[in-house]
């Protein structure tokens, strides 16, 4: 009977993210991992016959990011700052957003607070800052196609990013920002009042 050999296994795979991490497709194992079980998940859905719609919508939060509860999402940059988006459920309720208006490279901001905002032909969307810091990046993409935060809320659709005020804050506060098993909770709660 032949032996079970789970280090070298391990090993092999270990080998074989450290090539797709050469390659500058993932960033960290944690991402390549992700994506990983997220192809494997969509797999497992199509297999049990999971309509499309309904396997995007049920993959459509990503598990690394942390939310507010006023749906914007932070996500920590190799640079150590905070790049911040609106999740899929609000721009999902913000179709056809036309302009995004945030504050300054430069300024400072405070959790929970306003930074801007983004516009659509029927009203104004508040956008709120998951941590307190100063912004450093605003995405220039979205002035010329605002749309991409329909199009693409977790990738080419942030919107800025906030260098954290300093690490013993930025620790207190990602401590009051929502997992996204809690983000969803939130989100069916929500869903739910409108049943």
């Amino acid at each position: 009977m032949p032996e079970w050999r789970t280090i070298s296994i391990r090993q092999e795979l270990i080998k074989e993210i450290e090539k797709a991490l050469e390659t500058g497709r993932y960033r960290s194992v944690s991402e390549f991992v992700s994506e990983a079980i997220r192809l494997r998940l969509e797999e497992l859905m199509r297999v049990e016959g999971i309509s499309a719609t309904k396997r995007e919508q049920l993959l459509a939060i990503p598990e690394q990011l942390l939310y507010t509860p006023k749906h914007t999402w932070a996500q920590i940059t190799p640079e150590g700052n905070i790049r911040v988006g609106i999740s899929d459920y609000a721009q999902r309720h913000l179709k056809g957003i036309a302009q995004v208006i945030v504050d300054n490279v430069g300024k400072e901001v405070a959790q929970m607070e306003p930074f801007g905002v983004a516009e659509t032909w029927m009203f104004m969307f508040d956008l709120y800052a998951p941590v307190s810091g100063k912004i450093v990046k605003v995405n220039e993409k979205l002035k010329e196609k605002p749309q991409l935060i329909n199009e693409d809320p977790y990738n080419e659709g942030w919107i800025v990013e906030i260098k954290p005020k300093n690490s013993i804050t930025l620790e207190e506060e990602l401590k009051k920002l929502l997992s996204s098993r809690e983000y969803n909770k939130w989100v069916n709660k929500l869903e739910g009042r409108f049943r």
